[in-house]
């Protein structure tokens, strides 16, 4: 729609009440604050085409306006702020009452510029003894994040980190996780301004968990000194994605309800105890290379296994909570995701989506003990986790020539008319991600994966 705008063709927006904060961060991003909008009570998904001509009509006016109103003159928003300038320093005075000792989180609070949680301040000095932990130039970009394209400079993520609680010895996992999101796969834009939950999950591999001081072991995912590292590092890359990408909860994150998920989400594979090779060796890497993954999730849900008196009782417990048709289920027979590249036309094709099923060591060895692979285990779970060829089709049906053959899979159009018909969930084992941390209990968790997967090696420092 900015395009059009920009082309010198009228255009109105029409958004949803709950969107509206979102869409001005949006057209504040591409440099087009006054394009016009106009909102309506409720979003139209799954509405009746009557309730949303309804919603619409009582909009004509406003429709009418903004098509025939010639906008004021104005600059070119959050997009003039994500240019090169030299990082601007602000002083904020302290004292030893209450109100001085949170002046810092006070004056980032009015700026919107916090997850709302208390954060150390990050003075020069400190963001200096964080540069320490990367032999990056503070000024290299790592990747514009969107959706207000700010330039995720060493020095920014820098800032964020010593927010987050971060030490320099994380700081190489925290960039790690951000050359992941670099990757068009990763689909970035996306999971920023999608209004379903979805949030980054940090998976750690090789000697950079120890050096980090990362948790692999009970409570793996929970609070306490114990995870201080997990927490600060996952807190670390939401507060980059709020702070340089402008995703501020209600504006550029117009996420519907939310997820604790979304404040961060770091761990680290216990591969002292896991049966299997650790994940990053599933990904090409040596195990003696550090590497960090991230995948983009929601959930997650609790795989509760205390019955399992077998390899096949757990790998069911797993099966029964994989997925629901509209978690991506079959979605591959459409053919694959893809994702616009920066502020520009190209797009990239990638598959996905990717479930991480987060095993404790012992649901691991339950299946190694009676002779399977992870690539057993796997192959497994493609096999079983299946689908209606009619529920994968779904409503939205599946792309077709001009002589009505199936531009993907061909091979399965035969498929097309029979109710008895299933199809693989996901298209391939390896999108089943079996990840091992935390300590011997009879719990897994399972995410819904959304988009693609990028693993990249953790800088030597």
């Amino acid at each position: 729609m900015v395009a059009v705008e920009k082309a010198g063709i009228p255009a109105v927006a029409i958004a949803a009440r709950s969107f509206a904060r979102a869409w001005q961060s949006c057209v504040d991003g591409w440099g087009q604050p006054n394009t016009a909008f106009v909102t309506i009570p409720h979003a139209t998904t799954g509405q009746q085409a009557d309730f949303i001509n309804k919603m619409v009509d009582e909009q004509i006016d406003g429709i009418i306006r903004g098509l025939t109103t010639i906008p004021a003159t104005a600059g070119n928003g959050r997009s003039a702020r994500a240019g090169g300038q030299a990082t601007e320093t602000f002083t904020v005075e302290m004292d030893e009452t209450p109100e001085g000792l949170d002046a810092v989180n006070r004056f980032l609070a009015e700026r919107d510029w916090s997850d709302g949680i208390p954060v150390m301040p990050p003075t020069p000095a400190a963001v200096e003894q964080m540069l320490k932990g990367t032999k990056r130039a503070p000024q290299d970009v790592v990747m514009v994040m969107e959706p207000g394209f700010g330039l995720a400079t060493v020095e920014k993520i820098a800032i964020n980190a010593v927010m987050a609680g971060c030490r320099p010895e994380q700081f190489p996992v925290l960039l790690a996780a951000i050359d992941c999101l670099a990757k068009p796969e990763m689909n970035h834009r996306d999971m920023q301004v999608s209004g379903h939950t979805e949030a980054p999950i940090i998976l750690v591999n090789g000697p950079i968990a120890k050096k980090a001081g990362l948790n692999f072991g009970t409570t793996a995912m929970g609070p306490g000194v114990i995870n201080s590292a997990n927490t600060a590092i996952g807190r670390a890359l939401r507060l980059c994605l709020i702070n340089i990408g402008y995703c501020n909860a209600g504006a550029g994150d117009p996420n519907f309800v939310g997820l604790p998920s979304k404040f961060g989400m770091c761990i680290a594979e216990n591969e002292e105890v896991s049966p299997w090779q650790p994940y990053h060796m599933d990904r090409g890497f040596q195990r003696d290379e550090s590497a960090v993954t991230v995948v983009t999730v929601t959930g997650p849900t609790t795989i509760i296994d205390s019955t399992s008196r077998s390899h096949e009782d757990t790998l069911n417990n797993i099966a029964s909570m994989m997925f629901y048709k509209n978690a991506g289920a079959g979605g591959w027979i459409r053919g694959w995701q893809s994702a616009q590249v920066g502020h520009t036309n190209k797009r990239v094709s990638y598959q996905g989506p990717y479930h991480p099923i987060i095993l404790s060591p012992s649901r691991a060895v339950i299946m190694a003990e009676a002779g399977m692979s992870k690539q057993d285990a796997q192959a497994w779970l493609h096999e079983k986790c299946r689908i209606s060829v009619q529920d994968a089709i779904g409503v939205r049906g599946v792309p077709k020539d001009s002589d009505g053959k199936w531009l993907n899979h061909p091979e399965l159009q035969h498929l097309e008319e029979n109710p008895e018909a299933t199809i693989p969930a996901l298209e391939s084992p390896e999108q089943y991600l079996l990840f091992v941390t935390g300590g011997s209990t009879h719990y897994a968790h399972f995410f819904y994966g959304t988009y693609g997967i990028a693993t990249v090696a953790v800088e030597e420092v």
